[in-house]
């Protein structure tokens, strides 16, 4: 099931060197991540600094509003970059983009968007042989997965950990692979709380095997939602208080309506999400045919599979849809549904063999697209209307501390990018010619 394919260890290296050599801008997601590690580092507390956007307050101090997972995994990057003399404080980082700040993103959000793609290229090889390359690019280079990577956002770290605990559900044989599926599960809700969507549709699946499968999946959930409770207890006073309880910023209100500022999906919404500006369907248009490869994937017997997968992608998608801020302020796109990426790309294995014209054609669009959207949106900001970036707009890159300028540095970001899907082709191609021949 998890075989390596052709070409695995290149095209690795170019969707990294594609997705994650991008410079953005600091925000304050970064920011309010980055202080909690700062200040557990250095304060030995949970507080941060008073004047944080992104920020909760409870008992007259304030606390990051964000989910603690990304914070506890910079934990080693930030000392390492301590010891070594390059750690910064937010206020004396770069404005042009920051080398430690990226550093940090890279040895965080971006290894486990590595581990992500890993993983979907060999489970996309194990479904169907020839595919998985491709697939792997295809998630790696022309999804909202790539403009995630390169950030503190922690939406690519949650995917990956809940993309393993499915996998581990599906091919685990023994308990203790079980238990690590639930304990990944549950790691997934301490990056994203919205992640408990993916870790319960999980635990459906196990269920639906035997109980079981499923007691040792939930044993394994334990040891991360004590922990999470550790800190809602440390930090807000009860086990039971999440971050988002007690946002103080201007967009306190309208979170809380609803459940933490999520209703129910409306058709402006669900446009916004799929087909607005820098909607999932406009920057990765080969997302409509991972959707029409779920469908082939039940008919061709995986029907569990199929159904778990398709329904944490609708679930994320009418979360994106109900809330109030779809975009979540400035960044590459509807974010929120990043977990859920991982599963949406299991239909593209049998897309690929099925439609390798069409989908190749539709990954190497997206690829374009998405590399625009890389390089642009810490620049155009959240009110940008247009997907069409102008040079002007053109991020920095890792090569600009080796002398490169904009212009070159985002022609290697898409550079690497088409060579990713073009070198992952090759096993298609050989098979199409290798059918017709014998057709």
């Amino acid at each position: 099931m998890l075989r390596g394919h052709r070409f695995e260890p290149v095209v690795l290296a170019l969707v990294a060197v594609s997705a994650l050599s991008t410079v953005n801008l600091a925000g304050p997601q970064d920011r309010t991540r980055y202080e909690l590690t700062r200040h557990i580092v250095l304060y030995h507390t949970l507080t941060v600094e008073p004047g944080l956007f992104d920020r909760a307050v409870f008992a007259g101090r304030t606390y990051s509003d964000k989910a603690p997972g990304m914070s506890l995994l910079a934990l080693p990057a930030y000392e390492a970059e301590r010891l070594a003399g390059i750690a910064r404080a937010p206020r004396d980082w770069s404005a042009e983009g920051d080398l430690s700040l990226w550093l940090l993103r890279l040895l965080t959000s971006g290894v486990l968007f590595l581990v992500a793609v890993f993983l979907v290229g060999r489970v996309a090889e194990g479904l169907s042989p020839a595919t998985g390359a491709a697939t792997a690019a295809t998630f790696g280079v022309a999804t909202l997965a790539a403009p995630l990577a390169p950030t503190l956002f922690e939406h690519d770290a949650a995917g990956a950990f809940a993309f393993a605990a499915f996998v581990l559900v599906w091919r685990g044989r023994r308990s203790s692979h079980l238990a690590l599926a639930g304990l990944c599960a549950g790691v997934a809700v301490l990056f994203q709380y919205a992640a408990a969507l993916a870790a319960l549709a999980i635990g459906v699946y196990c269920a639906g095997r035997t109980l079981r499968r499923f007691g040792w999946f939930l044993l394994g959930a334990l040891p991360p939602a004590f922990a999470l409770g550790a800190y809602d207890r440390l930090a807000f006073g009860s086990p039971f208080h999440l971050s988002y309880r007690y946002v103080a910023n201007r967009f306190a209100e309208r979170q809380h309506h609803g459940f933490f500022g999520i209703g129910f999906p409306t058709l402006d919404g669900l446009r916004e999400t799929l087909v607005g500006s820098r909607g999932l369907l406009i920057t990765s248009p080969v997302c409509a045919a991972a959707v029409v490869g779920l469908a082939l994937l039940w008919r061709r017997g995986h029907r569990a599979e199929a159904a778990t997968a398709a329904g944490i992608a609708i679930l994320f998608v009418m979360v994106e849809a109900g809330y109030f801020l779809p975009y979540g302020g400035t960044s590459p796109g509807p974010r929120f549904l990043g977990p859920a990426l991982p599963f949406l790309a299991l239909g593209l294995p049998p897309a690929f063999e099925r439609f390798p014209r069409t989908t190749l054609g539709l990954a190497l669009a997206s690829a374009v697209l998405t590399a625009a959207n890389s390089l642009t949106w810490t620049i155009r900001g959240p009110d940008a209307r247009s997907w069409l970036p102008t040079v002007d707009e053109l991020g920095k890159t890792v090569w600009a501390w080796l002398g490169a300028d904009r212009t070159v540095g985002a022609a290697l970001v898409a550079a690497a990018a088409c060579g990713a899907l073009v070198i992952a082709a090759l096993p298609l191609v050989r098979r199409s010619a290798a059918a017709a021949a014998h057709g």
